[in-house]
């Protein structure tokens, strides 16, 4: 289901995801032995980690954040 707090949830992912391509660039860079730049290290986090991250990130704000009553788009 759609998230019926959608701005709430963007704003607080937002950060957070900025974060995670951060540490994806570290990693990226110490593995090659070279700086990666940010724009392949938001590429390859995209192709490789986005969608369980947001997913993982969904569960964790609807149910541990927002709680809010009687929201539509929560898993039970």
């Amino acid at each position: 289901m759609p998230c019926n707090h959608l701005k709430e949830l963007a704003n607080a992912e937002e950060s957070l995801l900025r974060k995670e391509i951060s540490k994806n660039r570290d990693y990226l860079s110490q593995k090659r032995h070279s700086n990666v730049e940010l724009a392949e290290a938001e590429r390859d986090f995209v192709d490789h980690d986005l969608k369980d991250w947001a997913i993982g990130f969904k569960d964790c704000y609807c149910n541990y954040v927002c709680m809010k009553e009687n929201c539509d788009s929560k898993e039970e």
